[in-house]
């Protein structure tokens, strides 16, 4: 075998975040987001009352000056279920707050209200093919997670785990 400097290989298995991060980055940056991380944390961003009825649409940022000044604040288009719109428009400093802390800096300046239809991320058409998961399946999964520090990773195996052992088997 002869080593092609062109044959690029990866030493070793890739995590299914890196792939679905590389396949979506091109859809993202034409959005203006940077990363898919934005989107991917929306619900605890948005919080209880507004997850399910808002989502990010595109972030516009200014255009930088040349003066090596921090860059202005940009702006979030933010999709809103048109009836619930007067309610989230109520808790836009509060969603604002949030989102800033989650970049570390005041990235966003501020959130314009788009009206439209929001997917309903909560329930995807996967979820509705799941039975629920037996208690002491539960409990198995949440005693096999137990010993993960980190509260977020800890939570997100949780619900894979019973997301896996809550799949209709036929």
């Amino acid at each position: 075998m002869s080593s092609d400097a062109g044959n690029k290989r990866s030493k070793g298995a890739l995590s299914l975040g890196e792939l679905v991060g590389r396949a979506i980055a091109p859809i993202t940056a034409r959005r203006g987001f940077a990363t898919a991380d934005l989107v991917a944390a929306w619900p605890e961003l948005a919080g209880p009352l507004h997850a399910d009825c808002t989502a990010p649409d595109k972030i516009s940022w200014p255009r930088r000056n040349d003066e090596g000044d921090e860059p202005a604040a940009g702006v979030l288009f933010l999709k809103v279920d048109g009836p619930r719109a007067i309610y989230v428009q109520h808790d836009l400093p509060q969603i604002l707050e949030r989102v800033n802390a989650f970049f570390g800096y005041r990235a966003i300046g501020r959130i314009r209200i788009v009206q439209g239809p929001v997917a309903d991320s909560a329930s995807p058409a996967g979820l509705r093919d799941r039975t629920p998961v037996d208690p002491a399946a539960g409990q198995a999964i949440s005693e096999t997670v137990a010993s993960v520090e980190d509260d977020r990773l800890r939570a997100a195996l949780e619900r894979l785990g019973r997301g896996v052992h809550g799949i209709r088997r036929e």
